[in-house]
């Protein structure tokens, strides 16, 4: 990995609520980086929800156009930047982020985030997928999340102290 301007670009991972955007913006704001997150970069790059993705081109062009946008996230300076839950989970995206900047995986207990997503009825897998079929997609993601990340931060329980830890790690490096 290289890490020559890791301090320059922060990557959080981590399940679908687990409380990357509540950590980032706040993060990015100590930084006085900028805060990026990959589904909104997502949307505002092909013009289209992720919903129309799937439904003009299927998972593949999702995918793809994920990839894209994680290229295009691992070019940037200076910015903390959320990834959507399934953006690391994928090889070459995940090589593409932790060549340019550091990974940290929000490693939040999957009752926690299940309890935060019922509680936004925006989302999109929330109408489509059972508790099971989303703890069983919680676990599949985990190891790509161990996996690509220089540092764990564990059921964070304030995001005050969840962004002190973070930097207190960045200042280690």
């Amino acid at each position: 990995m290289n890490h020559s301007n890791s301090a320059s670009l922060i990557i959080l991972c981590g399940f679908m609520s687990c409380g990357k955007t509540s950590i980032g913006k706040p993060l990015a704001e100590r930084l006085g980086y900028t805060f990026v997150d990959t589904d909104d970069l997502l949307l505002d790059t092909y013009h289209m929800t992720i919903p129309e993705m799937f439904a003009k081109g299927g998972e593949t062009l999702f995918r793809d156009c994920e990839h894209e946008i994680a290229l295009k996230a691992a070019s940037m300076q200076k910015s903390v930047i959320s990834t959507g839950g399934g953006l690391i989970t994928f090889e070459r995206n995940a090589r593409a982020l932790a060549e340019k900047g550091i990974i940290i995986y929000i490693n939040q207990d999957f009752d926690v985030c299940y309890e935060r997503l019922m509680n936004q009825p925006e989302r999109p897998l929330n109408k489509n997928h059972s508790r099971e079929e989303l703890r069983a997609r919680y676990d599949a993601r985990v190891p790509s999340y161990q996996k690509y990340a220089s540092y764990t931060l564990t059921r964070p329980d304030s995001v005050e102290n969840a962004v002190e830890e973070i930097l207190s790690f960045l200042r280690s490096q």
